[in-house]
């Protein structure tokens, strides 16, 4: 029998768990947004790269806290761990520039779909690669997921193949196609995939793959200063300032969800990770005048079913066990 005392201390914590993972899913969602979208001015390429330049030493000084950076020798120690911290690495860097391309291009529309069904892309990667087996549920809610980016992709296409009839097929933009709904849950699901093999904390793996980037980002921030394609030291302060607070703007939220994770259930946490891109698709068209079509509202509806599904199977799987 659980003691009074010991079930309010429980109960606390876990209000402090979803008070912190509400912060980090609201700071993903809008401060995120809101940030890059004042630095659109900015290149995709130095924005990712002034990520790194600035995060870095943020992590560095988490990492430093106890138990300090003893904790970086475990994860580093192993050649193969170290060939996943790299392969991830590519995946997170490659995740980054394309939501920050996705918010910059006025496509964040595209983004949250992407991030509303990278849940449902990470259980089917476990299916293809862990032998992890789909539940009805699951596999109902993957198969809506399916049809639901089917009909945003053709909606995207039929609007381009309207616009191609006034231009020529050698001046149609490709990278207007709603590729960003699919690499973003897909290099991230990936990423996720590759974090179940390693023994890395959130915030030890953070440091390491930011360490494995500042070498890249360095070059490739002094190949846009000498090319003169750099926003930064050209005389606005503003740009200068939020470029070094980017730091700040990733650990942060980072910060808050790894306590959350302390204090709260996966299942919890699976929940409120929907409020995210929930924030995101309401920035884009409430905020940056992004448009929906009609066949991309319907789009989402069988994606927001298709959510429901998951969440509630979620639910009830959790429930299951506690109940076992």
């Amino acid at each position: 029998m659980t003691e009074p005392g010991s079930s309010s201390k429980s109960d606390r914590e876990a209000s402090i768990g979803v008070a912190q993972a509400i912060g980090a899913y609201l700071w993903w969602g809008f401060v995120t947004g809101f940030y890059f979208k004042a630095l659109d001015t900015v290149s995709s390429f130095e924005l990712l790269a002034w990520r790194v330049l600035a995060g870095l030493p943020v992590m560095l000084v988490l990492i430093a806290l106890p138990p300090g950076f003893r904790r970086l020798k475990p994860a580093l120690a192993d050649p193969g761990k170290v060939g996943i911290q790299v392969i991830s690495t590519l995946l997170i860097a490659a995740n980054w520039l394309v939501f920050i391309y996705a918010v910059v291009g006025n496509r964040l529309v595209e983004a949250s779909l992407g991030y509303y069904i990278n849940p449902l892309v990470s259980v089917l990667l476990g299916r293809i690669f862990l032998q992890e087996r789909l539940r009805p549920l699951q596999k109902i809610a993957v198969l809506l997921a399916s049809i639901g980016v089917a009909i945003f992709a053709w909606s995207k296409i039929d609007d381009l193949t309207a616009g191609m009839l006034s231009t020529s097929a050698r001046d149609f933009d490709w990278l207007r196609l709603p590729w960003i709904s699919l690499a973003l849950p897909l290099s991230f699901g990936c990423y996720g995939l590759l974090r179940k093999r390693m023994t890395a904390d959130s915030t030890t793996g953070l440091t390491i793959e930011m360490l494995f980037l500042f070498p890249f980002m360095v070059a490739l921030q002094i190949w846009l200063m000498s090319s003169d394609r750099s926003s930064f030291m050209q005389g606005d302060v503003r740009i200068d300032a939020l470029l070094i607070a980017g730091g700040l703007v990733t650990a942060l939220p980072l910060i808050l969800f790894a306590a959350a994770a302390r204090r709260l259930r996966l299942a919890t946490l699976g929940l409120l990770q929907y409020l995210a891109p929930t924030c995101q698709l309401l920035l884009a068209v409430l905020w940056f005048g992004e448009m929906i079509e009609p066949l991309g509202v319907a789009a989402f509806v069988l994606i927001w079913i298709a959510v429901g599904l998951y969440c509630f199977d979620l639910l009830r799987e959790n429930r299951n066990q506690r109940a076992a």
